[in-house]
């Protein structure tokens, strides 16, 4: 009996377990940069503004 419920519990594990490496799906977090892109997509800002706090999110990660 032991042997059967230790199998299905193996069987469940091999099912259940990540067969090309990859993280489980989730809630993606965007980056900064993807927000700012996002903004620049939509025309909420200028390529200029873009361009501006592109350099500064460059500046800011170079400093980390």
């Amino acid at each position: 009996m032991g042997v059967l419920v230790f199998g299905v519990l193996l069987i469940l594990a091999l099912i259940s377990a990540p067969v090309d490496g990859r993280e489980p799906s989730g809630p993606h977090l965007r980056t900064p940069r993807e927000t700012l892109d996002e903004h620049l997509t939509k025309g909420e800002i200028t390529r200029e503004e873009y361009v501006d706090r592109r350099r500064a999110l460059d500046f800011k990660t170079a400093i980390v």
